[in-house]
């Protein structure tokens, strides 16, 4: 085997061992960063101003996939009614947001964060859910979700 070929292998072997993190480990990663945040306590657990699953859904996977992501979101709350939708000079839609809270559970702690889910403009409709803004995460009682 040539020299090449087993760089090439270890380089292919690396990027997998990067991406390809189990769910062990993202929970040891995720209850290292609950301890060296130390994340505030509120007692408030926050109602849903409306019910959606499949939205509640497309919040989570967006929270999950994006850059913001901290802890592994299980859950999303719609705390908004509508949507809040913005428009340029001459009234076309721009974007829209809503607020949504993401919960989290690592072993017996639960956590919980305010964000900004957005959806840009594509003609008549509405594009792909990001995730535009975060208030940090909130540490809460898991008995205060039943």
């Amino acid at each position: 085997m040539k020299l090449t070929h087993v760089l090439a292998f270890f380089a292919f072997a690396t990027i997998i061992s990067c991406n390809g993190t189990s769910s062990k480990q993202n929970v040891k990663m995720e209850k290292q960063l609950i301890e060296e945040k130390n994340y505030p306590k509120t007692n408030n657990y926050p109602e849903a101003d409306r019910s959606d699953s499949d939205m509640e859904k497309d919040f989570v996977n967006a929270y999950n996939d994006s850059d913001k992501k901290e802890l592994t979101a299980l859950n999303a709350i719609i705390t908004s009614r509508d949507w809040v939708v913005y428009n340029d000079n001459l009234g076309r839609p721009i974007k829209r947001n809503r607020i949504a809270v993401v919960t989290a559970q690592i072993e017996d702690r639960c956590f919980l964060q305010h964000l900004f889910f957005q959806q840009d403009a594509q003609g008549s409709n509405y594009g792909k859910t990001y995730v535009s803004d975060v208030y940090g995460w909130k540490e809460f009682d898991c008995s205060l979700k039943n």
